[in-house]
């Protein structure tokens, strides 16, 4: 049987496609004449990762990414279909973790995270996703806390300008000056015939002179205890006891004068006791000069029985 050219064109055409399909998968990473198992993961942000990304399972190849759309019955969602060639059970709640298999280039792969549930995805299941930052993670932190260091240094900086103007530098070397002359009159006290220096003699030889004066101290300390001792054993405490009671008594008294009672608490509270003493006193006194200038009114005698006068007629 004669092939027609026609035909021959065609099969080679149908033979050039299929080896094209089958390299551009190969290429992918998808060998089309194995079986496989297809699921899915939704993300946030892929992170740059590509259709042909390899699938991982502790460092194992097991797959690869066929491809990545938007989610369309979940807005802002990304939906990564992969294929697992080798037959591979999967537990609920693993996760699909996008990670970076290349910090140079960066390349962006899935590592499978399996949990430890006894129930599995079945083929056609929407696995969780989630994106390692890896390094990214740990520099980003680093790098804002080093913008805002950095930010505060320049505040810092700026302050410190505006404090140490002309002014505060000229009050600054001042300073200075005046701490370099204390350390040098400190320097000065110090030195062998500095103040200082003399005052620490003088205390050595007031220490040396209590020193040498150290037996007379002791006898003063025990004549002291002595006298304490006689103190103690004296009748001053008797006296003491006896001195309260006096000036208890003396303040009763003084609380009756103040009530009134008795003569001198009349006598300071009412004043008739004071008026009568008074013209008492007055009326003495008028008799008393009285008999001075006319004792013989008050007075009659006679040295040898002499005659009474006799009365006068009127």
């Amino acid at each position: 049987m004669k092939i027609s050219k026609e035909v021959k064109i065609g099969i080679i055409a149908l033979v050039t496609l299929v080896g094209f399909f089958w390299g551009l998968n190969f290429l992918k990473g998808i060998n089309i004449f194995k079986p496989s198992d297809e699921y899915y993961a939704t993300y946030d942000n892929i992170e740059g990762l590509i259709e042909s990304a390899v699938v991982y399972l502790h460092g194992y190849k097991i797959g690869s990414v066929r491809d990545i759309n938007f989610d369309r019955k979940k807005p802002g969602k990304i939906a990564v279909r992969f294929a697992l060639e080798e037959k591979v059970k999967i537990p609920k709640n693993s996760v699909a973790l996008i990670t970076t298999s290349s910090m140079i280039s960066e390349i962006k792969d899935i590592n499978l995270i399996l949990s430890d549930s006894s129930e599995y995805y079945e083929t056609g299941d929407t696995l969780i996703g989630a994106l390692d930052k890896g390094m990214s993670g740990i520099i980003e932190p680093i790098k804002y806390k080093a913008e805002e260091t950095v930010a505060n240094i320049d505040s810092v900086l700026i302050v410190i300008k505006q404090i140490f103007n002309k002014s505060t530098q000229a009050n600054l070397q001042h300073t200075i000056l005046n701490i370099d002359s204390i350390t040098t009159s400190f320097s000065s006290s110090l030195s062998e015939n500095g103040s200082i220096t003399r005052s620490l003699d003088n205390l050595e030889q007031i220490t040396s002179s209590i020193k040498s004066k150290s037996t007379e101290l002791s006898s003063i300390l025990a004549n002291l205890s002595a006298f304490s001792d006689s103190l103690a054993k004296s009748e001053i405490k008797t006296t003491i006891s006896n001195t309260n009671r006096t000036l208890e008594e003396t303040s009763e008294i003084l609380e009756k004068i103040n009530r009134g009672e008795g003569t001198f608490g009349m006598l300071v509270h009412n004043d008739t006791l004071y008026h009568n003493l008074k013209n008492a006193s007055e009326s003495l006194d008028i008799l008393l000069k009285d008999l001075k200038e006319r004792p013989k009114r008050y007075v009659h005698f006679s040295l040898f029985g002499g005659k009474k006068e006799p009365k006068k007629s009127n």
